[in-house]
């Protein structure tokens, strides 16, 4: 056996010079080169073809802006990474870290290294002439990058060495580097237990390529996706089995007159000998130096090649994936790549002066730019707010919902509109959002950033709220939920208020579903500013001063002192009350007809005798003043009611009813119009003292949820009732308002699920509108959360009030709704492209090895993207909305008196048991005692 030969991989670098503007890399033929990182402009599954025709533009510019002499060499590097991360403060974000951590991933990062070629010759000169033009060409590219938002950053030496170390040892995967032995065989290069191929796209010898080449390519294996755009080169994600995947473009700028006069040259060569094969040679060159003149295209030289690095046993099956995906586009890769140690080397950056002319492919800069791998992966956005869902292959990305689009001005509000059919994941989805709001409430130092109010019809979020210790209040004829909206100060009086406390008389009056017409309209309103203006023109107090007692007082005895006092009207005022009172027993007094008159008159004559016996009995006392006194407390008491309703003395429903029946016969009369105030105090009555709904607008509001950072308000038992479904829901609106002016440096959140539709109905859209412009300037958002597709098509709060001042929009599986789409992306401003990728909603083949998840679409501002929504079983257990799930959960965290210790161990012991999830919670349910309860017993005893 022959011994194979030992050789020196010797680096073709002199090495890095950090004199001039930017890091240089020096090759040891005199060319020098600048390496940026930087992001791919198109994002993965963007859905736009228009976006990678931009981005094919923009590395035109590119060509044009470097001219003849320059290298483009980019790279993308694809690593399998491990997802490990361990930094979370909050118990059920540790949970989701756990859930993800060890799983696999594809990392894509890019880099371009730019390359100025030196002069060839014997000797190099260095050209101080050419280096300057160099860095202005660098700087005109990075100032070209950054303004297409790609955030170019040049790499350092230290970084340029770390860089070329990983490309020579293909780990671009762990912390540290080591590199091994390269043995350098006809197919490819072993490094211990690896083998590293390079696929070459075109073999200038035959150049099997497509007729036309295109920007980018368009899917057709799913009906789903039919059409959708996809990047030319989109099938190396797919790749199986490998470590490392270094994608090297390049394309040499070479002078243009001289390559021209070369390919004219060749042209007739070929047109001298008319065979078929040298006609096509000349109608393949017409076409480009036609292509050339008319299009004002460049000629470059290009090279494609694909670096792969797999286990030696796992690289056959690679890379036959990779030819095979190449054949389906009809590009044949090039079977002659012997020279792999060749190919290899110059994958090295500032290196592609090794390349051979054979490596090397004649075409113009538009047709070899479509080889170009234009697509990016999510990225974590750089943001101090960030909310966490998986990206399309299954492992965490952070987004930021709220305050980078603000600032970037991609949305001018932070509200969100949320539509997900039944079944969709919608309420998953909102507490997942919901769970990492409240997180940020958490910290070493604890301090409340951050305010949620939720109002919910359907128990949606009571895991989530026992999981926080939230105040979860749920409303109930004996505990119903309470404020007093009209106790407002002078600061908080303005046209925001009255238009609410307006909208909230009218729901009082007509209910959701009547309106008030115009006339109306403007008379509450004018009682509105009188109420207030009444009470704010004079000192506060609380009851009458003594000044107004005292008047009072005067005026009663004036009334009283015109009274007869004759003995006669005396004995007509004792009979009277006498006739009273027996009506009022003979009314409670069950019997017949007879047998009532009967008791009447045996009744009225005893009352009669009593009363003369009373009478006879002042008389003898000289008490003759009885009368007149009681007559004088009547007449008090009655000035004294008349005054409180003219003169506001406290804020509340039963003082502004009282003032409203006495200010609107005043309005009518004085301005002559019609307004019916004996239905207005009729249906208000029931919200005034005595009546039945007397506490809803009459009691403070508990001070404590001012201060409360998670409230959840459930009013799923009142939901049917047309009268206080309604109020209800617009009376807790209102406590969120005064919470948002009482906490103002905190963020908050208002939630309003099923509930919204009480409030969806012109008499509301004033004020809904009012509510979404109050939010925005309190730092804060709404959230907006429906499921039927009636309940948003063709309605016109939900339009103009909800949707228009939305600028988040958030849509789960629109399957359901696939035939009538066309009326929902009407509304929502969806274009063709956005809705493409609303249709790729858990569509893709991407649940290998994922648990159980489910896709949402977020649109913030014109574009969104598509994120799963993956928890792990901690988080399933305190989102779920099943009842029985539920119960089960409420089972542990009564038995160890907390509700995370309770997860904790439902969690531990549904994995020793081994049982399917539905067997345990049942089994959980049917015995009410944790599954363990004896072994937990006897442990508690013990300690």
């Amino acid at each position: 056996m022959a011994q194979k030969r030992k050789t020196e991989f010797s680096l073709p670098y002199f090495g890095t010079d950090e004199v001039g503007k930017y890091p240089t890399l020096y090759n040891l033929k005199g060319d020098y080169a600048v390496i940026i990182k930087m992001n791919n402009p198109v994002l993965q599954y963007s859905a736009d073809p228009s976006a990678y025709d931009s981005c094919h533009q923009l590395y035109i510019n590119m060509i044009k802006i470097l001219g003849e002499g320059y290298v483009i060499q980019k790279q993308d590097v694809l690593t399998k990474k491990i997802y490990d991360k361990t930094d979370a403060q909050v118990y059920l974000q540790q949970k989701y870290d756990d859930h993800f951590n060890g799983r696999e991933y594809t990392d894509l990062t890019t880099y371009f290294v730019i390359t100025r070629k030196g002069k060839r010759g014997i000797f190099y000169s260095y050209n101080s002439k050419n280096y300057q033009e160099f860095e202005q060409n660098i700087g005109k590219l990075l100032d070209l990058l950054d303004r297409n938002h790609l955030y170019p950053k040049v790499l350092n030496s230290n970084e340029i060495d770390n860089y070329v170390m990983r490309i020579l040892s293909m780990n671009f995967k762990t912390k540290n580097v080591a590199l091994n032995n390269m043995s350098a065989g006809e197919e490819e290069i072993r490094m211990g237990s690896r083998a590293v191929r390079s696929i070459s796209l075109i073999n200038i010898d035959i150049i099997d390529l497509p007729e036309k080449v295109s920007t980018h390519l368009e899917r057709n294996d799913k009906d789903s996706l039919k059409g959708f755009p996809i990047d030319t080169m989109g099938f190396l994600y797919n790749v199986p089995n490998y470590e490392t995947i270094v994608y090297n473009q390049v394309i040499d700028i070479p002078q243009q007159n001289i390559t021209q006069r070369k390919l004219e040259l060749k042209r007739k060569r070929h047109s001298g000998i008319p065979d078929p094969a040298n006609l096509m040679c000349v109608e393949d060159i017409d076409q480009l130096l036609v292509d050339v003149a008319r299009e004002n295209q460049m000629l470059v030289n290009s090279h494609f090649n694909i670096l792969v690095c797999a286990p030696v046993d796992k690289i056959q099956q690679t890379c036959n994936y990779i030819e095979s995906s190449l054949f389906q586009q009809g590009v044949v890769p090039n079977k002659n790549a012997y020279n792999q140690m060749e190919l290899f080397r110059s994958v090295l950056p500032c290196n592609t002066v090794e390349l051979k002319d054979y490596d090397l492919f004649l075409t113009t800069s538009d047709a070899a730019l479509c080889f170009f791998f234009k697509e990016a992966l999510s990225k974590d956005e750089e943001s101090g707010f960030q909310i966490r869902f998986t990206d399309r292959q299954g492992v965490p990305v952070a987004i930021d919902p709220a305050d980078l689009p603000m600032q970037t001005n991609r949305i001018n509000n932070r509200n969100k509109f949320v539509l997900g059919p039944s079944g969709s994941g919608k309420s998953f989805f909102m507490n997942a959002l919901i769970e990492q709001y409240c997180m940020y409430n958490n910290s070493e130092v604890p301090k409340w950033l951050m305010d949620v109010v939720i109002v919910d019809t359907g128990h949606s979020y009571s895991g989530l709220c026992n999981y926080y210790g939230g105040k979860y209040i749920t409303y109930s004829e004996d505990n119903p939920i309470t404020m007093n909206p009209f106790a407002i100060n002078e600061k908080e009086y303005n046209i925001e208020k009255k238009d609410f406390l307006k909208t909230l008389v009218s729901l009082l009056w007509k209910g959701a579903e009547g309106s008030v017409n115009q006339v109306e309209s403007d008379v509450i309103m004018q009682v509105i500013s009188s109420y207030y203006s009444n009470f704010f023109s004079k000192p506060l107090f609380v009851d009458l001063t003594e000044e107004d007692e005292n008047r009072i007082l005067n005026e009663a005895k004036a009334e009283v002192d015109k009274l007869d006092y004759s003995e006669k009207a005396k004995k007509e005022l004792v009979l009277d009350e006498i006739l009273k009172e027996a009506i009022e027993l003979t009314a409670k007094f069950d019997g017949t007809a007879g047998e009532k008159h009967n008791y009447y008159e045996q009744e009225y004559n005893r009352l009669y005798n009593e009363a003369l016996q009373y009478y006879i009995e002042c008389e003898k006392n000289d008490d003759v003043d009885d009368i007149y006194s009681r007559n004088l407390y009547e007449a008090k008491d009655k000035n004294k009611a008349e005054f409180k309703r003219k003169n506001v003395v406290e804020l509340n429903f039963n003082s502004f009813y009282e003032f409203a029946l006495y200010k609107i016969p005043e309005i009518k009369e004085q301005e002559r119009i019609p307004f019916d105030i004996d239905e207005f105090r009729y249906v208000l009555k029931k919200f005034y003292r005595g009546g039945e709904f007397e506490q809803i607008l009459n009691e403070d509001v508990d001070g404590s949820l001012f201060t409360e950072p998670f409230v959840v308000f459930e009013i799923d038992s009142i939901k049917e009732h047309k009268v206080l479904f309604p109020i209800v829901t617009l009376i807790i609106m209102d406590v969120f308002i005064q919470k948002m002016r009482f906490r103002k440096d905190q963020r908050k959140a208002l939630i309003i699920e099923e509930a919204w539709k009480a409030i969806a109905s012109p008499l509301m859209a004033g004020y809904i509108l009012y509510l979404y412009k109050t939010v925005r300037k309190f730092y804060g958002e709404a959230i907006v959360v429906t499921q039927e597709l009636g309940d948003i098509i063709g309605n016109v709060v939900v339009k103009d009030s909800i949707i228009s001042n939305s600028d988040t929009v958030i849509l789960l599986d629109q399957t359901k709704f696939k035939d009538n789409f066309d009326e929902i992306a009407k509304l929502l401003s969806i274009n063709p492209h956005e809705r493409k990728k609303i249709f790729t909603i858990n569509q893709l083949d991407n649940t290998e090895n994922r648990g159980r998840f489910k896709e949402v679409y977020i649109r913030r501002g014109s574009v969104g993207e598509v994120y799963g929504v993956e928890v792990s079983l901690h988080q399933y257990l305190a989102f779920t909305t099943e009842k029985p799930e539920k119960s089960a959960v409420e089972v542990y965290s009564k038995f160890y008196n907390g509700y995370q210790l309770g997860l904790e161990n439902f969690v531990n012991d549904f994995k020793r048991s081994g049982l399917k999830l539905d067997i345990f919670f049942k089994k959980i349910n049917g015995n009410g005692k944790p599954f363990y309860w004896e072994n937990r017993v006897a442990q508690f005893e013990l300690n």
